[in-house]
C-alpha cells in the first residue's frame, strides 16, 4: 500500500486531481510494491516498461485528501505482468481511480523486449491474485 497526501500542485482548474497526476500516483505506487518486496535488485538490466494503461476514473480527489494505492498483480508470464492498481479515498474507503496496467520487460542494454527473470517470474507467479 503505497499513501499520497494531495498537494495544491496536483489539482486542475476545477479544483480537483488533475487527471495526468493519476498516473504519476500509480507508478509511485508501482516502484514502492518493487521496493517494498524486495524485487528491484531482480531488475538487473532489465527496465519494466508500461505498454498498456486502462484506468478509470470515479470519484474526485481534492487538496487535503490522502489517497492509498493497493497494486496487485493479475497474471504474470515471461514477456508480460498485468497490474491492477487500486486509489481510494483513505478518509471514506471509497475507490477515487481504479487501472489495469500491462508491463513488458525491456533490455537496458538494446532495447529489446526479453524474458523476466526466472526469480522474479516465480514471485510474481505466486503472489497473483483472483478477482472475487
Amino acid at each position: 500500500m503505497t499513501r499520497i497526501r494531495i498537494r495544491s500542485y496536483h489539482l486542475d482548474g476545477y479544483g480537483h486531481v488533475n487527471n495526468a497526476r493519476y498516473l504519476e500516483f500509480l507508478e509511485e505506487a508501482r516502484w514502492a510494491f518493487f521496493e517494498q518486496h524486495n524485487l528491484l535488485r531482480l531488475l538487473d538490466g532489465i527496465m519494466m516498461v508500461v505498454a498498456r494503461i486502462d484506468i478509470r476514473y470515479l470519484r474526485a480527489a481534492q487538496e487535503g485528501q490522502t489517497l492509498d494505492i493497493a497494486t496487485r498483480i493479475q497474471s504474470a508470464e515471461p514477456r508480460q505482468v498485468m497490474l491492477r492498481q487500486t486509489i481510494r479515498r483513505n478518509d471514506t474507503g471509497k475507490t477515487a481511480a481504479e487501472a489495469d496496467i500491462t508491463l513488458v520487460p525491456v533490455s537496458a542494454a538494446n532495447g529489446l523486449s526479453t524474458d523476466l527473470p526466472a526469480e522474479l517470474l516465480t514471485f510474481l507467479t505466486e503472489h497473483t491474485y483472483a478477482e472475487s
